[in-house]
């Protein structure tokens, strides 16, 4: 099914299930998602941002172009989900577990980020083992206790990127991806 210039509000989505869909240029206001699931489905150039995600699930799903910014995905499942071009500015990628909201391991290994706008974007212990973001917009990213094992950072802007307390093996960077690391080290290029 294809949903096309729609406008989702409040609760009209709370609960349902949605397989194979494609919602283009769709926007969702104050919707509250809680019980919601999608699978494999395509959300091309919509606006999901500030919206609530509580127990809702994406499996294979893509969004080009969408907007995901100022979110919290703590209560939200992704499973093989591809955010090459999206815009997701200013959100939280975590996953909470149990009554105390403790964080647990966001499993998004091999994820697809390239061309991504996640500027101000804060990963809390993700595996983004072998994840693409070639070309994304990462300036001023926390990665807080993650795995970015060859994860590919090639023409990404990593401008201000706090890597601290994550861990990095193989992980690819393009030369002024190192040199600016280098630099914000304390590390002085001499020619």
């Amino acid at each position: 099914m294809t949903y096309k210039d729609k406008v989702f509000e409040k609760d009209i989505l709370r609960g349902q299930d949605f397989s194979d869909c494609e919602f283009i240029n769709c926007r969702f206001i104050a919707v509250n998602l809680k019980f919601s699931s999608f699978n494999k489905c395509t959300f091309r150039n919509c606006d999901l941002s500030e919206n609530i995600f509580d127990i809702t699930s994406f499996t294979s799903c893509f969004f080009p172009d969408t907007n995901l910014s100022n979110l919290d995905l703590g209560n939200a499942n992704f499973k093989n989900c591809n955010f090459s071009k999206v815009i997701a500015k200013n959100t939280v990628f975590q996953q909470l577990k149990g009554a105390k909201n403790d964080n647990k391991k966001f499993d998004l290994k091999n994820t697809d980020f390239s061309d991504a706008d996640l500027s101000n974007v804060l990963f809390v212990y993700a595996d983004l083992t072998s994840a693409n973001f070639q070309k994304a917009n990462l300036e001023s990213v926390v990665f807080e206790r993650c795995n970015l094992k060859k994860a590919d950072l090639t023409s990404a802007n990593i401008t201000s990127v706090n890597f601290q307390t994550s861990k990095i093996e193989d992980t690819i960077l393009d030369i002024d991806g190192m040199i600016y690391f280098a630099n914000s080290k304390g590390f002085v290029l001499e020619s």
